[in-house]
């Protein structure tokens, strides 16, 4: 494997490389324990979840989408990189995501695409309905238009065609049920961005409709808005992610 680049600072080796023509970044500490974290968007924001499980010993992958809007073929190369990573480096291919807002949403596709591949997801006001944002439909008056514009060049769909668009991270739900799949989510109760009663209030609800709830940790942050991003207690938030 070539690397673009490779630094080697506080304990842990940082590489940077082309995969599949897209950046990909690792970062591997000294004292790596074989378990993975995937960032799913936005590698550099809010990072104490990720830097603290780093110190732990997770290896964190990242690879660069062409757009933060989950259009096909987006998770297929983070399923592929997944795998790769796991061969090349020595860890796990089952990963424990970290997805902030379209991280989240890219969390949610993935994880209901590739189960295999997800120990947990960690989602942190997730973007679950396009017809909240970025479309602005319901009561996320906190979205910019140049949010809506970037969807709109990603799907090529108009608002008009999004109202009968079934493919949304809301109909992806039902695989994360099917498959047990883990959630750890935290979000704000005063978001207008994402509001969680247009998109986490989904995962909330079929979640305890099928009897899940001991798979889902609600982390409700009184008066916070989208940002800032983070669980309340990291300690807390990592012990449940691993089965503690």
């Amino acid at each position: 494997m070539k690397y673009t680049a490779e630094y080697k600072y506080d304990n842990l080796t940082h590489l940077e490389f082309e995969f599949k023509g897209k950046k990909a970044i690792v970062l591997l500490p000294d004292n790596k324990n074989g378990k993975t974290i995937i960032k799913t968007e936005y590698f550099g924001a809010f990072p104490d979840l990720q830097n603290e499980m780093i110190k732990r010993g997770y290896t964190l992958i990242f690879l660069l989408n062409n757009n933060r809007w989950g259009t096909p073929g987006e998770v297929d190369d983070q399923y592929e990189f997944i795998n790769f990573a796991s061969k090349e480096f020595g860890i796990s291919n089952k990963v424990i995501t970290i997805g902030m807002s379209c991280g989240g949403m890219m969390s949610i596709l993935l994880a209901s695409k590739y189960p295999e591949c997800i120990e947990a997801l960690y989602l942190d006001a997730p973007v679950v309905n396009y017809l909240s944002c970025p479309a602005r439909f319901g009561v996320a008056y906190d979205v910019f238009d140049s949010m809506w514009d970037e969807f709109e060049r990603a799907w090529h769909m108009s608002k008009s065609e999004l109202l009968l668009f079934r493919d949304h991270p809301l109909d992806k739900l039902d695989a994360l049920v099917k498959n047990k799949v883990k959630i750890y989510m935290a979000y704000g109760d005063s978001d207008k961005t994402v509001p969680y009663e247009e998109n986490g209030i989904a995962i909330e609800r079929i979640y305890k409709e099928n009897g899940l709830e001991s798979l889902l940790y609600l982390d409700k942050k009184v008066g916070v808005d989208h940002h800032p991003h983070g669980p309340s207690d990291i300690d807390i938030a990592i012990k449940y992610l691993e089965n503690k």
